[in-house]
């Protein structure tokens, strides 16, 4: 079973591993698609700054040509418009290829170049405009040479940006490559993953469908068993006390008919039988309650423990009048969840022990008491696993025989006996299997702890209904 767990379990975190895998190659995919388009787009854009770069120029030397050869001012007009446009330019270009340092070097090579030569345009056209021809074969052949200049950093910039545009085309057609061949592993992995994870949970539920049918019949089974254990039960707590009833009487009436006649054994006889039947007659009507609390369907109401311990109070009165015993409830009682007539059980169970087991000579004092507290600071091991479920916890202290604490749970198995009690007749061995019995039905438990000629204490642990 765990096995099979583990392996529900590494299935899960494989399909949720692929999930984040496959959800990380697309936000990767995506994220690439964006930065080669805009890598792309980069370059097109610095390669259209370029390109406005050379037009503009070439507008101001066509300007500074027609002048020189026309003398008209009109021709002046793109030097004027454009020229103040071609810096700006530049230094945008400058500011897209701040990742490259080898076209830094080029756009500033191409800006100081550019700077010459509208120096040139413009010095050339005031000549012309004085109508100065000296030197102006001079002046025309070191324009010509600065243009060779320029036209050899155009060509550099222009020729690395479109490298790297080729660049960025080869490694954006690789990684679309490669790509799908990826994502078609993982996708046939987790087909695999998905068909024997498939398989191995259909097992596991057709298993559980026959487990469950099986559990099923048990349970049927179960159920007939305990209903004719609970008819065996109802048999021999009824039908046997009509015997017992006749043993009494007929007892009775032999010691009152034949008192005269009979010896003092005969009398220690039958007053033995009598007391026997007695006694067992309150067993076989204990064990009719114990019976019933194991197969009650009573639905748990809200009940009020004091009045409860009110009622049983009553009941117990004469008891506790003829033994000069004292009931102190030294706090108000919770409300709890559960079924009245158990709870009264739980309570005359746990004063009649107290008073049966109380010690010679010594008032029986009972104190009933209740605080709140937490699962985690509870002893007992069924309910510490709890945590912090919230308890109510109920306190039955009395100073009688007590008992040592290596007893504190054989005290509460039916029939079970400690070796200070078996003088005490009366003493049946099931009051406290009830109260036991009792405190599972309501979710709870007890537990018990005693010191030997000081007394007993008994803690009920009741949940706390949510609020």
């Amino acid at each position: 079973m765990k096995f099979r767990f583990q392996y529900i379990y590494t299935a899960f975190i494989l399909s949720f591993a692929i999930l984040t895998i496959l959800a990380v190659l697309f936000y990767q995919r995506l994220m690439n698609t964006q930065r080669f388009s805009n890598e792309v787009e980069h370059t097109y854009e610095k390669l259209y700054l370029l390109s406005r770069v050379d037009a503009y120029l070439k507008d101001a030397i066509g300007s500074e040509r027609g002048f020189i050869l026309s003398r008209d001012s009109t021709m002046l007009e793109p030097l004027l418009l454009n020229a103040p446009l071609i810096f700006p330019l530049i230094d945008s270009l400058r500011t897209l290829t701040a990742d490259n340092n080898k076209q830094q070097i080029n756009v500033n090579n191409l800006k100081r170049i550019v700077s010459e030569r509208l120096n040139q345009v413009r010095t050339n056209v005031n000549k012309a405009a004085l109508r100065e021809s000296r030197n102006q074969d001079m002046r025309l052949l070191q324009s010509k040479v600065l243009m060779n200049d320029y036209y050899d950093v155009l060509r550099k910039i222009e020729s690395e940006e479109r490298r790297m545009l080729m660049f960025r085309n080869i490694q954006k057609d690789s990684y679309q490559a490669n790509n799908p061949k990826l994502l078609y592993a993982i996708f046939v992995f987790a087909t695999v993953v998905f068909i024997l994870s498939f398989l191995f949970i259909n097992k596991e539920l057709r298993k559980r469908l026959t487990f469950q049918q099986e559990l099923q019949k048990q349970v049927g089974s179960l159920n007939r068993a305990n209903a004719e254990l609970e008819q065996l039960t109802h048999a021999h707590s009824h039908h046997l006390q009509e015997p017992l009833r006749k043993i009494q009487t007929f007892t009775t009436r032999l010691l009152t008919k034949q008192n005269n006649q009979l010896n003092e054994e005969a009398h220690m006889l039958l007053e033995k039988i009598n007391t026997t039947a007695e006694h067992m007659h309150g067993l076989t009507a204990d064990m009719a309650k114990y019976s019933n609390l194991i197969v009650s369907r009573e639905a748990p109401l809200d009940v009020d423990l004091n009045y409860v311990l009110y009622k049983v109070a009553e009941q117990v009165d004469a008891r506790l009048t003829m033994q000069h015993a004292s009931l102190i409830v030294a706090n108000t009682l919770p409300v709890v969840r559960g079924i009245p007539l158990q709870l009264a059980i739980l309570f005359e169970q746990l004063i009649d022990n107290s008073l049966k087991f109380s010690r010679r000579d010594v008032p029986p004092v009972i104190t009933v008491a209740h605080e709140e507290t937490v699962g985690r600071s509870i002893s007992d091991k069924l309910l510490s696993v709890f945590g912090g479920t919230l308890f109510y916890k109920i306190s039955v202290t009395d100073n009688g025989m007590g008992f040592s604490n290596e007893f504190a749970e054989k005290i509460f198995g039916i029939f079970e006996k400690l070796e200070s009690q078996q003088l005490f007749l009366n003493s049946k061995g099931i009051g406290l299997a009830m109260v036991q019995r009792i405190m599972v039905n309501h979710g709870g438990n007890v537990s018990a702890s005693g010191i030997v000629g000081s007394g007993a204490v008994f803690h009920l642990y009741f949940p706390v209904p949510n609020r």
